[in-house]
C-alpha cells in the first residue's frame, strides 16, 4: 500500500514538472503614462490554458488581467502570442503614487530598446 501511494506521488509529481508553460522575456514600463483609476482592480481570475496554435511559431502565453474601461474593470483574458525578436512584455501593474492616487499601467510589448 505505501509502495503504491509513493509511486503515484512520485508520477504525479514528474508530471507537473514534465511541461513548462512558454512565457514571454518580462521588463519594466517605459515612457508610459498611467491611467489614473479609482480603485484596484479584482484578482486575477484562474485561466485554463489551451494547447498554442500549430501554425505558431515559438508562442509565448501572455496571462490574462484586468483592464480599465471607463469605470469599470473588465477582463481580458490571456492568449498565445509571438513575440517580436529582442522584445520583452511588461505586465500590467498598479501602483500608489504619493499622494494615495492609483495608477494603471495596462500590459503592453516593449522592443528591443524598450520602445
Amino acid at each position: 500500500m505505501k509502495r503504491s501511494v509513493a509511486l503515484l506521488l512520485a508520477l504525479a509529481l514528474a508530471a507537473c514538472s514534465s511541461s513548462r508553460l512558454p512565457v514571454p522575456p518580462t521588463g519594466p514600463h517605459v515612457d508610459e503614462e498611467p491611467i489614473l483609476v479609482p480603485y484596484p482592480p479584482p484578482p486575477a481570475r484562474v485561466e485554463v490554458v489551451p494547447p498554442p496554435p500549430k501554425e505558431m511559431k515559438e508562442p509565448v502565453w501572455v496571462d490574462g488581467e484586468w483592464q480599465w474601461k471607463g469605470r469599470r474593470w473588465v477582463w481580458q483574458g490571456g492568449q498565445w502570442e509571438v513575440p517580436y525578436p529582442g522584445a520583452y512584455y511588461a505586465p500590467s501593474a498598479t501602483v500608489a503614487l504619493s499622494d494615495g492616487t492609483l495608477a494603471w499601467f495596462p500590459g503592453k510589448w516593449h522592443g528591443p530598446e524598450g520602445k
